[in-house]
């Protein structure tokens, strides 16, 4: 059975776009077509890894691009058939959009979707099961979310 998806128009997703961008080539190397909240997660990591403040906090709470691939083998597995892609449109799934809705509502109205965002959405998500397994990847990570979330906002507000 297939997962529902929300195809997304990347102009809408502009202000994150890097990040959906990035998410969706995580997606297509695993063997999928789609983005679920899990492949946010790891393209969230790989551009914080990218900026010295946040990844030290990365470090310190053994988060690391590698380790969230393989962990998010466990949850997400390979080899679903790619759902037909357009140049302009990622496919998304409900958790995903979920993630990147949650993103939004962090960063507020006048400042742009940030890699933090997405994994703050991740952190806030550990009690909606509607927000996919990427909080579980977190959880097989030994990631204590509350400490967590609190260095990421301190890092981000720096």
């Amino acid at each position: 059975m297939r997962p529902s998806t929300l195809s997304l128009s990347v102009p809408t997703v502009q202000h994150g776009r890097e990040v959906v961008l990035l998410a969706e080539h995580e997606s297509r190397d695993s063997g999928f077509g789609f983005v679920d909240a899990e492949h946010l997660l790891v393209a969230a990591v790989l551009l914080c890894s990218g900026m010295p403040r946040l990844r030290d906090v990365l470090e310190r709470h053994g988060v690391t691009t590698a380790r969230v691939r393989e962990a998010i083998r466990v949850f997400v597995g390979a080899g679903v058939p790619p759902y037909p892609g357009h140049e302009d449109r990622v496919t998304c799934t409900p958790a995903g959009a979920r993630v990147l809705a949650r993103s939004a509502q962090i960063a507020g109205p006048h400042e742009r979707v940030r890699p933090h965002h997405v994994l703050l959405a991740v952190l806030d998500g550990v009690d909606d099961p509607l927000m996919g397994a990427a909080h579980d990847v977190l959880d097989r990570l030994d990631v204590e979310p509350r400490r967590f979330r609190r260095a990421l906002r301190r890092a981000a507000r720096h």
